[in-house]
């Protein structure tokens, strides 16, 4: 594919070469991903090789630039409400080479000990290595920390009960819808027990809520979600679906809430 990438584009400079050939290669992975989700071959096959010429990352729908202000906000309501702890425990699942993790690991105000995982070795790898032999990142509390671990999120063993106060979901239970609901579920229901009281599991994708609330709610969140508009980016609509422990425990009335 370079070689056929080269000849045809001899005319043009190599750097614009090596950047046009690398697209063409991140769409054909893409398009092989989109059909195979729920393998975890062929992740470890997307993941075993460079994302692109020029990035450490592969994020689905959107990066951490997008999120930033919500990641930042949803922090600082945990933190007014007072979380069980001297840092904020925060649990990326599935995260693969997204940045979302080190971009809030960096800009943070309040402490936070972030653990991102996914059953991808080579992703994880790829994330450790960045952490250490990549351009030193300073976190903006110092007492905050984080790590890449590989585990499997629907059997989140290692992680106590009502430890953690806040999930973060991007995509993950998209792609293991594609191995069906009950893998799918498997991952919520495992998110939801890590989860203490008032913390909040939060599902980000581009599923509409007709679809995503009767899943959560048979997931076992129950009724009460919250459902945050995240806007669109790059013509697609994106939302946030929230889940707070306290009231998915507590909560039998359907009260489906919107956030503003």
């Amino acid at each position: 594919m370079i070689w056929r990438c080269l000849l045809r584009l001899s005319s043009v400079h190599k750097p614009v070469i090596r950047k046009l050939c690398t697209e063409t290669q991140n769409v054909q992975r893409g398009e092989s991903l989109r059909h195979n989700m729920g393998d975890r071959v062929t992740w470890d096959s997307f993941y075993s090789g460079p994302i692109s010429a020029d990035s450490s990352h592969f994020d689905w729908f959107f990066g951490y630039h997008f999120l930033r202000n919500f990641l930042l906000s949803i922090t600082h309501d945990l933190a007014l409400e007072g979380y069980g702890g001297p840092a904020l425990r925060v649990l990326d699942v599935g995260c693969g080479t997204s940045d979302v993790g080190l971009g809030l690991y960096r800009d943070s105000p309040l402490p936070v000990q972030i653990s991102c995982i996914d059953y991808s070795a080579p992703a994880v790898l790829a994330m450790n290595n960045l952490l250490i032999r990549g351009e030193p990142i300073s976190p903006r509390h110092p007492d905050s920390s984080l790590e890449y671990i590989q585990g499997d999120v629907t059997n989140l063993h290692d992680i106590k009960s009502a430890s953690v106060d806040l999930v973060l979901d991007k995509g993950t239970s998209d792609c293991l819808l594609r191995s069906g609901r009950g893998v799918a579920q498997l991952m919520v229901r495992e998110s939801l027990r890590v989860l203490q009281p008032s913390g909040r599991f939060v599902q980000l994708t581009d599923e509409d809520p007709d679809a995503r609330l009767p899943f959560l709610e048979d997931a076992g969140t129950g009724p009460a979600v919250a459902l945050h508009d995240l806007g669109d980016n790059n013509g697609i609509s994106y939302y946030a679906y929230i889940v707070t422990k306290s009231s998915h425990s507590g909560q039998q009335e359907n009260t489906r809430e919107n956030i503003q």
